[in-house]
C-alpha cells in the first residue's frame, strides 16, 4: 500500500468533495440499477437524488439534488460507500458496531434492528470504548493477527434506543425517519486494534446467554457477517474469497448472543455481555 498503514490509506480513500458524478464507469464488473463496481471504481446513484463515484486513488466525487442534507451525504457515504471503499482496497468490512476494551476490539454483528448500536451505545456508557457503527473494517495484512480499523465517529440510534440508554438527539439522519446521529465524545480514534471476538446478535425465545461458535458452522456464520457481499463477489476470485473467510473463521472468537428484547431486560442483558468481555479480556 505504497508505504502506507491500511489505517492510513484507507484515510485517504475516504476523500470526499463535492462535483460532477459520470453516468457510468468504464470495465464494470456489476450493473445495476443503484451502482456499478469495477475493478477500481464504483458509482451509486439513489432515486432521493444523490450520487457517489468513488476512484481509488483519487476519492470519491458526490453530487446532489436540492433538498438533500449533508446528514443524508454523510449517511451513504459512511455506509455503502464505505463499504465497497474497503473491499476495493482489499480489506474486509463487517456488518458489525463495536467497542474496545483493554486494547481488543468486540464487535456485534446481526441482522438490521438486532440492536448492535444500541449495544455499543450502552457499554460506552459503562466505560468501554466505542469504535465502530454499522459497518466495521478488517485489515488482514499480519498474517500473525486481524486488525481492526478505525471508522466514522458517530453511533445511529433509533428513537426507543435514545431512551433505553440515556441519550437525547434532534439530529436525524434522514428527514422523516425515527432514527438519529448521537455524538460520542470516548469514540475511539486511535491506531487500529486486534478483532478478539465477533458476537452475533439474536432475540430468540430462549435462555438469554453467550453460546460459542465451533466447528465448521463458523465459517457460514462469518459469511453472514460480511457488509455487502455482492460489492465484493465481482472483485474476487472464488478461491481467494473462500480463502478469506476461512482465515477470518479460524482467527476470531465467534459466539452467539441470545437476549431478551423486552426492555425491561435491557440492564440485564448490558450486564451479561459485559461481564462475557470481561473474562475474554
Amino acid at each position: 500500500m505504497h508505504g502506507f498503514s491500511a489505517a492510513e490509506q484507507l484515510e485517504a480513500e475516504r476523500r470526499l468533495i463535492e462535483g460532477a458524478v459520470p453516468a457510468h464507469i468504464d470495465a464494470a464488473l456489476r450493473s445495476t440499477p443503484t451502482y456499478q463496481i469495477s475493478a477500481d471504481a464504483f458509482l451509486l446513484r439513489l432515486p432521493m437524488g444523490l450520487a457517489f463515484h468513488y476512484q481509488r486513488g483519487f476519492g470519491t466525487v458526490y453530487e446532489r439534488a436540492s433538498g438533500v442534507s449533508d446528514d443524508e451525504v454523510a449517511l451513504f457515504f459512511e455506509g455503502s460507500v464505505y463499504g465497497a471503499i474497503a473491499w476495493l482496497n482489499g480489506l474486509v468490512p463487517l456488518h458489525a458496531s463495536a467497542i474496545a476494551h483493554q486494547g481488543n476490539v468486540y464487535a456485534f454483528t446481526g441482522a438490521s434492528g438486532e440492536g448492535k448500536s444500541t449495544l455499543v451505545a450502552a457499554l460506552a456508557q459503562r466505560g468501554m470504548t466505542a469504535c465502530a457503527d454499522d459497518v466495521l473494517v478488517l485489515d488482514l495484512a499480519d498474517p500473525d493477527a486481524i486488525s481492526a480499523l478505525p471508522g466514522p465517529k458517530r453511533l445511529k440510534l433509533w428513537e426507543d434506543a435514545l431512551a433505553l440508554t440515556g441519550r437525547t438527539s434532534r439530529h436525524a439522519v434522514r428527514p422523516g425517519i425515527d432514527k438519529y446521529y448521537v455524538s460520542e465524545e470516548s469514540f475511539a480514534r486511535s491506531a487500529p486494534l486486534p478483532l478478539k471476538r465477533l458476537y452475533f446478535l439474536e432475540s430468540l425465545a430462549a435462555v438469554p446467554g453467550v453460546t460459542a461458535i465451533a466447528g465448521a458452522q463458523r465459517f457460514n456464520w462469518l459469511r453472514s457477517a460480511y457488509y455487502r457481499p455482492h460489492f465484493c463477489g465481482p472483485l474476487a476470485e472464488q478461491r481467494r474469497y473462500f480463502e478469506t473467510a476461512a482465515r477470518l473463521s479460524g482467527t476470531i472468537g465467534m459466539a452467539r448472543f441470545n437476549r431478551s428484547r423486552d426492555k425491561a431486560a435491557f440492564d440485564a442483558s448490558v450486564d451479561l455481555i459485559m461481564a462475557d468481555i470481561s473474562a475474554a479480556a
